[in-house]
């Protein structure tokens, strides 16, 4: 148990389709909400188709990482961004209101914090489109121990995801690391087919069926959820393009899939459709500009 007492989450839509959120003081498991995809293709017929008790002690929230800082694991300690750590902040926060009264549930959390933690965590990595890579926004504040004390502080943070969707131990800052060429070298690839199955987070240096290519913007999250046919419609007009100009030309054995949010995944403010190409069989390097040459197997 950390010495604080730390609550910390991850949220991402790995590329608006899972919803990944570990919330417990110490660790703990992912969960996935429902997610929806369609599949088409890029040839000429294309068709259309996520130990012991802390000491007594007044309120201390002056050891908790602040924003441009680093935290390791379930410390809320800062550390040298140089050094391995998981998570680094964005901005910082106090609950108040009902919050400040006894510990709240995830859920609570969620809802009235992480949506603007998605949008510190785009000022940080110096591109809106960190949905398109394994790169995520991410949200650590007080638990249980610590709300005992009277600590009611949260932070917002980014991390890199490992293929497991945990935040990876890293060295050196990803600030503004998705500026310029960034969002292509921390690109999302999946094991899996996007039109069948949520993505699989790995490399896209590695056998891989699909490939984040673009984000179409729905809305915002304050508003109601689009229907199916307006997701269907947004992609009709965004997918194919955007996956024929990521590879440079228009082929018959490269596919286009999307895929878009639930309801409980919109409310977090994961308010992207996500374009994808997806291919019969793994590649095994990134498909940008292939043009005509043959798929790399």
């Amino acid at each position: 148990m950390s010495r604080q007492g730390l609550a910390l989450a991850g949220a991402t839509l790995l590329v608006a389709v899972t919803v990944t959120a570990c919330v417990t003081e110490v660790e703990g498991t992912a969960a996935a909400p429902t997610t929806h995809a369609v599949t088409g293709n890029t040839g000429p017929a294309t068709t259309s188709r996520p130990s012991s008790p802390p000491e007594e002690k007044a309120p201390d929230e002056t050891s908790v990482a602040a924003p441009g800082q680093c935290i390791d694991g379930d410390e809320p300690a800062p550390v040298d961004c140089d050094k391995p750590h998981t998570v680094e902040i964005t901005a910082a926060g106090t609950f108040g209101g009902a919050m400040a009264e006894e510990p709240p549930e995830r859920d609570e959390v969620f809802a009235a914090v992480f949506p603007s933690c998605r949008k510190e965590a785009a000022d940080y990595l110096g591109s809106d489109d960190y949905d398109l890579t394994t790169l995520s926004a991410w949200l650590v504040w007080a638990g249980k121990e610590a709300w005992a004390r009277g600590e009611r502080w949260y932070r917002c943070g980014v991390v890199e995801l490992d293929k497991t969707d945990v935040a990876k131990r890293r060295t050196g800052s990803i600030r503004n690391a998705l500026r310029g060429d960034g969002v292509h070298a921390y690109r999302f690839c999946s094991l899996t087919a996007p039109s069948e199955k949520p993505p699989t987070l790995t490399t896209c240096d590695r056998p891989h069926r699909g490939e984040a290519v673009a984000l179409v913007p729905m809305g915002e999250h304050t508003e109601p959820l689009p229907d199916e046919k307006e997701f269907e419609a947004a992609a009709k007009d965004a997918c194919e393009g955007a996956v024929i100009d990521y590879l440079g030309a228009r082929r018959g054995d490269v596919k286009l899939a999307w895929r878009w949010p639930d309801e409980s995944a919109w409310r977090l403010g994961f308010n992207n459709l996500t374009c994808y190409l997806e291919t019969e069989t793994p590649v095994t390097t990134s498909l940008r500009a292939i043009g005509n040459s043959p798929l790399p197997r």
